[in-house]
C-alpha cells in the first residue's frame, strides 16, 4: 500500500489493562487497522517514558499510526506505574528484573493470544531495547518468530565522549536526579522534564546500574554472554546526531557490536546526513517530518523482509 493511500486506512485504538504480578497493572494499547496483514508489531518505550513515545491519539501521528495504516496490527506495551499517582508510584516495587521476568512474559502473552505470533516485529525505543534483548536472551524460543527488531537511539554500557556527556550521565542522572528520587521515593521526570513518564525509584536506580556495571541479572545470569550465542533476526538501529556531545551514535553502534555478528544495519539521523532535522531521541517515533525523512526506509526494510 503507497504512504498516500494508507491515510485514509481507518484505525481503532484500544487499551487493554493486564493484569501482571502482585495485583498491578500494565497496559497495552492497540493500534488495530480496518484491513490488517496479519502482521503483529511490539513496541516497548524507554526509561521515564510510556506509550506516547510512539504515538500522538489526539492527532492520530507517530511510528504507531504509520505501521497500522500499513496493515500492522501494533501492540505498543507500558509497564507497569506508567500511570500511578506520586504517592503510590512511590511505594511501587518494581523493579529492571521484575520487567524482565514478569510483565514482559505477561504482555507478549496477552498480545499472542490475539495476534498471530509469527513474523512478528518488534521495536524498541532507548532502555526499551535493553529491556526486549535481555527478554529474548532469557527467552530464545521468540527469536524463531521475530522476522526483524528495530531499535531507536538504544543504548547498554555508556560510551565515554567527554566532560558533558559526564556530567549529564554521572551528575545530573547519577547524583542530582538520584538524591531528588530518594527524598520523594519516585523520579519526577515528568517535572523535571526527562520524560513523558514518572518512574518508580526502584527501576531508576536499577537501570542507572545497569548502563554501567556488568549485564548480569541478579541470579548471576549473563546477558552480555548469551547475546553473543542467539542467532539474531535481522535487525536495524536508528541513532539521532542530536546534541552530538550525548553520543547517541557512538552508543548505538557499540549495542549492535555487542551482539556478536548479526545481520545489522545503522542509520545516523539529522541534518548531517540530509535530514530536515535533527531529531531528540525523545522525537525518533513522533516527528511528522519523520514521515518523509527515514520512515519509508522502515518501511521498505520491513517490506523486503517478507520478501526475503
Amino acid at each position: 500500500m503507497s504512504y498516500n493511500n494508507s491515510l485514509f486506512v481507518a484505525i481503532a485504538e484500544e487499551r487493554l489493562e493486564i493484569l501482571v504480578a502482585n495485583q498491578q497493572v500494565a497496559h497495552l494499547v492497540r493500534l488495530c487497522p480496518e484491513i490488517s496483514n496479519g502482521q503483529a508489531v511490539f513496541m516497548l518505550h524507554g526509561l521515564m517514558d510510556n506509550a506516547s513515545c510512539f504515538h500522538n491519539a489526539a492527532t492520530q501521528t507517530g511510528l504507531g499510526y504509520v505501521l497500522a495504516r500499513q496493515g500492522y496490527d501494533v501492540y505498543m506495551a507500558e509497564l507497569r506505574g506508567r500511570h500511578l499517582d506520586n504517592k503510590a508510584l512511590s511505594r511501587l516495587e518494581f523493579g529492571v528484573e521484575q520487567a524482565i521476568t514478569e510483565d514482559l512474559p505477561t504482555l507478549i502473552a496477552a498480545m499472542n493470544k490475539i495476534a498471530p505470533p509469527e513474523k512478528q516485529v518488534w521495536i524498541g525505543q532507548g532502555f526499551g531495547s535493553l529491556l526486549l534483548a535481555s527478554y529474548l536472551a532469557r527467552n530464545t524460543n521468540h527469536l524463531k518468530s521475530i522476522l526483524g527488531l528495530v531499535h531507536f537511539s538504544p543504548f547498554r554500557e555508556s560510551q565515554p565522549i567527554g566532560a558533558f556527556k559526564n556530567f549529564w550521565v554521572n551528575w545530573l542522572h547519577g547524583r542530582g536526579v538520584n538524591l531528588l528520587a530518594q527524598k520523594l521515593g519516585y523520579v519526577p521526570a515528568v517535572k523535571l522534564k526527562l520524560g513523558r513518564s514518572n518512574e518508580s525509584l526502584d527501576f531508576y536506580q536499577q537501570a542507572l546500574d545497569w548502563l554501567s556495571a556488568p549485564w548480569q541479572g541478579k541470579d548471576g545470569f549473563d546477558y552480555a554472554e548469551a547475546v553473543k550465542m542467539l542467532e539474531w533476526p535481522p535487525s536495524l538501529y536508528f541513532a539521532s546526531l542530536h546534541n552530538a556531545w550525548r553520543g547517541s551514535e557512538m552508543d548505538a553502534r557499540a549495542f549492535m557490536f555487542g551482539f556478536g555478528d548479526h545481520n545489522a544495519r545503522l542509520i545516523k539521523l539529522g541534518r548531517g546526513v540530509g535530514n530536515q532535522k535533527n531529531y531528540k531521541r525523545s522525537q525518533l517515533c513522533l516527528h511528522q517530518t519523520a514521515e518523509q525523512d527515514y520512515y519509508p526506509l522502515l518501511l521498505d526494510w520491513l517490506n523486503a523482509l517478507k520478501v526475503g
